[in-house]
């Protein structure tokens, strides 16, 4: 198998092409295009992005553009499904956490934004769809990062899956599409020894998706905080698992499934991923690693 690499919405992009019916220039570059699209539609730190400017517009009716609003319907079924584990409406939270630049750029620094009470994350989906009219009222700034990553993922999954076969790697948010002849094993990286695998996974078809504590983090006003705001409480999530890796029929299941695992911590969190059916590997704050599926 041939891999490639680019760099896009802040992460690593890794495309597998096992066979193909194309050039595997012809697909990088659409490849490239797909994410380059979503990110300019759906990039919080992007000032002229799709979204960015829909923040800017609370309140009022906003007409989207087909991916953008394809990537709001997904977010709305996937804050169902978690009963509003999964939120889009946290920006103010993250924001009020420090996470106001990009994350390269405050990652493992100390920051001090003003000391405030947390913001209560909104307690419903906050935003409206006209699927007649593709507009959204939002009532929030929202936040997309891992979904739109995770659409992304389909997206050319879908896409390249009648020319070729191979897998689409986005920062850990991985998609198989065709048919590989022995599957993958995917090594999942240990959190705090980078480069050293603490387990792996198989993966013939569908997807995976990781969500960590342990990497995306900074020091705010003395205290450590992360990028996964629990939306119970308008902080960052406070949680025995440190990361847990999931599968999934999508990428974008994978991602919101992973976060819903450790939002519910440990018990909970495994026998919501045991009724999917579907697998999980974590570790928690003591270092065990444990296994479902």
């Amino acid at each position: 198998m041939k891999t490639y690499n680019f760099s896009a919405m802040n992460t690593n992009i890794q495309l597998g092409i096992e066979r193909s019916k194309r050039s595997d220039e012809e697909l990088l570059q659409q490849v490239q295009h797909i994410f380059e699209m979503v990110e300019n539609a759906c990039s919080r730190f992007l000032p002229d992005s799709e979204l960015s400017r829909l923040n800017e517009q609370v309140g009022q009716e906003v007409a989207l553009s087909p991916l953008l609003f394809s990537i709001l319907q997904q977010a709305a079924q996937c804050y169902r499904e978690t009963n509003g584990l999964f939120q889009p409406g946290v920006l103010a939270a993250l924001e009020q956490e420090g996470y106001r630049q990009s994350i390269e750029q405050i990652c493992g620094q100390e920051i001090n934004p003003p000391v405030s009470t947390p913001i209560a994350v909104a307690t419903k989906l906050p935003y409206v769809l006209d699927d007649k009219n593709i507009t959204i009222v939002a009532e929030e700034k929202l936040d997309l990062g891992g979904i739109a990553k995770g659409w992304a993922v389909d997206y050319t999954a879908a896409l390249l899956q009648a020319n070729a076969d191979g897998f689409i790697n986005a920062g850990g948010d991985m998609r198989i599409f065709g048919e590989l002849t022995n599957g993958l094993t995917v090594g999942i990286e240990h959190p705090y020894i980078p480069g050293e695998s603490m387990s792996s996974l198989s993966l013939s078809s569908g997807a995976l998706a990781t969500s960590s504590t342990a990497k995306r983090r900074w020091k705010s006003n003395g205290e450590w905080k992360h990028h996964l705001i629990d939306p119970r409480t308008g902080t960052s999530v406070n949680s025995r698992i440190i990361t847990v890796t999931v599968t999934a029929p999508t990428a974008v299941q994978a991602d919101v499934w992973a976060k819903t695992v450790l939002l519910l911590g440990e018990e909970q969190g495994g026998a919501w991923i045991e009724q999917k059916g579907e697998r999980a590997v974590w570790m928690n704050e003591f270092g065990e690693i444990w296994r479902i599926g």
